[in-house]
């Protein structure tokens, strides 16, 4: 019989979903009195779960005032990227020497819809199961968290950001191409450099988005 999950992974699980879902705005005071009644819990699980979503970066502590989804800057985004391009870089290497044939070929399946895909939410879609593929390829579980909590801080620092532009998609696809194909080739530093180059530029757009006039001083290093 399945263990039954704790309270306050529950609370933390809810708490997160509405949260990348967008149903808890930037700044907007959370507390644990009025989450535990809308949960229907008591106060005890849900402040372990605030505590926890703190700790992993969804939430900030304001002294005396609950808890609230962190503003983020363009700071926050740079560092955010440049922790990104290290992680991920690192996951398609492993990937290139990892990867079972089965994962190559849905790789490579998932780039001809990712080049086909009219639909922006769905070609979005394409793209996170894409990079999915890889990091089970680079078999390792570490890794693979670390990741998963930087790509959510990256989509709630730039929730309202819409850089899919024809330029931003071509080079998305050009990118995605080109990892593929140093993973299928075992080219471990083909694949490392097209990581990081698909990182860069991915940032660059989300720059472009927010600051389009400061863009040539906003560039990484």
């Amino acid at each position: 019989m399945p263990k039954p999950i704790a309270l306050s992974v529950r609370a933390y699980q809810l708490l997160r979903q509405r949260i990348l879902a967008g149903e808890v705005q930037p700044a907007e005071p959370l507390f644990e009195i009025h989450l535990a009644e809308q949960l229907g819990m008591s106060r005890t699980p849900v402040r372990e779960a605030l505590q926890s979503l703190a700790r992993d970066g969804y939430l900030e502590e304001l002294p005396g005032r609950g808890f609230a989804v962190p503003r983020r800057s363009l700071d926050d985004l740079r560092q955010f990227f440049e922790l990104r391009e290290v992680l991920e870089a690192a996951a398609t290497r492993f990937a290139s020497l990892r990867a079972r044939p089965e994962e190559i070929t849905q790789l490579d399946a998932l780039c001809a819809r990712y080049e086909d895909e009219p639909d922006l939410e769905a070609w979005n879609q394409i793209g996170a199961s894409f990079h999915a593929t890889i990091i089970d390829a680079a078999r390792n579980a570490r890794l693979a968290a670390l990741l998963a909590t930087l790509h959510d801080q990256i989509d709630l620092s730039r929730r309202s950001v819409i850089y899919a532009g024809p330029s931003w998609r071509e080079t998305a696809v050009r990118d995605h191409r080109a990892i593929c194909t140093a993973i299928a080739e075992r080219d471990e530093a083909a694949a490392h450099a097209a990581a990081t180059n698909h990182v860069r530029h991915s940032y660059q757009a989300t720059l472009r988005a927010h600051q389009p006039e400061d863009f040539a001083t906003q560039r990484m290093a």
